[in-house]
């Protein structure tokens, strides 16, 4: 693959993942946010069906994917990027001597390993503030109390 339809096939992968499990996410996100500011007698009564319907009851279905555009936002070039890097360093990383495809399993293993995990650092490293707004859209819950 060339480069272009490697950043677009990496982008809308990790676009469409992120907004199939966007609603697992604003739970989590509202689950960590809770134990921060509650009490431990508050949370032991919290559930995630108990949670899930309380966002549908008090802000709507649609709630369930609120800052889902700053996701895809973000999801876009960090998989993008991880996905275009991993192959790069992979490549980078199969000319040092015994690394290479000849170098046993062992080798292959360790190779995509470091590729994975060097291009995971790039993507996050380049993707952060966008990454720090979208768990703040998150994290905000309405109340109409």
């Amino acid at each position: 693959l060339g480069t272009t339809l490697h950043l677009l096939a990496g982008g809308v992968a990790g676009a469409v993942s992120k907004t199939c499990t966007a609603p697992l996410a604003r739970l989590t996100i509202l689950f960590q946010v809770q134990g921060m500011h509650s009490d431990v007698a508050t949370m032991r009564n919290t559930s995630i069906w108990r949670e899930a319907s309380r966002i549908v009851y008090e802000e709507g279905l649609r709630a369930f994917w609120k800052g889902n555009l700053v996701t895809i936002a973000h999801r876009l070039p960090y998989s993008s990027i991880s996905f275009y890097t991993y192959e790069k360093y992979k490549n980078w990383l199969q000319m040092i001597p015994g690394l290479d495809s000849n170098g046993g399993l062992g080798a292959d293993v360790g190779v995509r390993m470091v590729g994975g995990g060097l291009s995971g650092i790039t993507a996050a490293s380049l993707t952060y503030p966008l990454d720090l707004v979208r768990t703040r859209l998150a994290a905000q819950v309405s109340c109409y109390h």
